[in-house]
């Protein structure tokens, strides 16, 4: 599996896939809104793992083998970012709590996304390049759908984390996912990307 041989994870993931007829279907599961461009969603019952997702006989994007391959290995991340760091599943709670910032953990499940699924790369390094109104690290903390801009904030949370990868290595930001278990990491002492603001 990609995603744990990205975080050299040990343990063993047990994963149910549950199948959406329609968009409409997924967002009563995930009790969220859902538009056309909402593929799929991590979430959990009773202590197991989920990935939700829309048929691929319904969705067209679903259908591409490529891009739903790209949207599994992003939730099964989001798992086991979690699962590696014991961040809390409730991402309003995230500051508050001092917990992973979701930017970090939606910047990682699009970056190794973006390996599983090259045309998000460069899609994405084009938005990067045609973007200059940055958000605030503050306003990222949480969840990231909260952010006016959704699509600014998940690409900022994406330029940023593949920027500290770039800089100070996989294995320290994975070093400071295990650590978050302790809580001895200060998620505000990271140094960020030039264009903060």
């Amino acid at each position: 599996m990609y995603a744990k041989d990205w975080f050299a994870y040990q343990g063993d993931i047990e994963l149910e896939l549950w199948m959406a007829p329609k968009v409409i279907d997924l967002q009563y599961m995930t009790c969220l809104p859902c538009d056309e461009n909402f593929f799929c969603a991590p979430g959990s019952q009773n202590g197991i793992k989920i990935i939700l997702f829309v048929s691929p006989l319904s969705c067209q994007k679903n259908a591409d083998k490529d891009h739903l391959s790209g949207c599994l290995v992003h939730e099964i991340t989001h798992h086991i970012v979690r699962d590696i760091s014991q961040a809390t599943v409730f991402s309003m709670k995230r500051k508050k709590d001092l917990d992973v910032p979701m930017w970090i953990e939606e910047g990682l499940c699009q970056l190794i996304q973006s390996e599983v699924h090259p045309y998000l790369y460069h899609k994405l390094s084009e938005d990067i390049a045609k973007t200059t109104r940055w958000y605030d690290f503050e306003e990222l903390w949480n969840d990231l759908s909260s952010c006016t801009d959704t699509t600014t904030a998940y690409l900022q949370a994406y330029k940023e984390t593949k920027t500290f990868i770039e800089t100070k290595g996989k294995m320290e930001l994975i070093r400071l996912l295990y650590l978050n278990r302790t809580h001895d990491v200060n998620w505000n002492n990271l140094p960020y990307g030039e264009n903060n603001a």
